[in-house]
């Protein structure tokens, strides 16, 4: 299912400075978030958390439903290690209750002890305990890991189509930026020819009074007509 932001959600952000992009409208990015969720189904992707290239782009991308998402996820990891940490405790506590369970079990062969066969009962009862819960962990292990591969890919599917609707405005306007650079280029090499032909020029007229006149008189003339200019 796919939701609809505010487009003041999705922006690029490029030196600290928010870049307006009148282009980009919501319903163009949620296509394309269709188009590349459908891509991304059956591919195994990095945790974007867990991801220094991640965190770069989204320096320049911001998008609520992203930094919404993000949430979710940390929530997710975080209840996936304690998960993880509970799996482990339990799992030794059931290694210590077979380990009691062997004791027990020859001190009530040697004595016929029933205090010793109820204390056993007791830790067979604990020990299927530790089986359930060992159980269930692993249940909700194998859910937050869909879960988590849903998210991630729900983060990553909104930050390319953002990103590639951000490209294709980018690229429009490169186009122009090209075509007006090239025409300056151009006008600037038009000034600099013509630059390079008054100095020619400058150059000829001086060197013809120089030969005439002298270089001292053409400097005194230079700053005489220079001055009543």
């Amino acid at each position: 299912m796919l939701f609809s932001f505010k487009r003041k959600q999705r922006k690029v952000i490029v030196n600290n400075v928010e870049v307006n992009r009148e282009a980009i409208k919501d319903d163009s990015i949620d296509l394309k978030k269709e188009y590349v969720t459908e891509i991304l189904e059956r591919k195994r992707l990095p945790i974007v958390l867990l991801d220094p290239l991640w965190h770069t782009a989204k320096e320049h991308i911001k998008s609520g439903a992203i930094d919404k998402a993000e949430k979710e996820l940390q929530e997710l990891l975080k209840e996936q290690g304690r998960l993880n940490t509970d799996y482990k405790e339990y799992t030794v506590i059931k290694q210590n209750f077979l380990k009691e369970i062997l004791v027990v079990s020859s001190k009530a062969q040697d004595r016929s002890d029933s205090t010793a066969l109820e204390e056993l009962n007791k830790l067979h009862q604990s020990t299927l305990a530790a089986n359930q819960k060992l159980e269930d962990i692993e249940n909700r292990l194998d859910e937050i890991d869909k879960e988590i591969e849903i998210k991630n890919k729900e983060i990553i599917s909104e930050m390319i189509a953002v990103g590639y609707s951000y490209i294709e405005s980018y690229k429009q306007e490169d186009e122009i930026l090209e075509a007006e650079i090239t025409a300056l280029r151009e006008e600037m090499l038009k000034k600099t020819n013509k630059k390079k032909e008054n100095e020619a020029f400058l150059k000829e007229i001086y060197n013809y009074l120089h030969s005439i006149v002298g270089r001292e008189q053409i400097e005194i003339l230079d700053k005489s007509l220079g001055e009543h200019k």
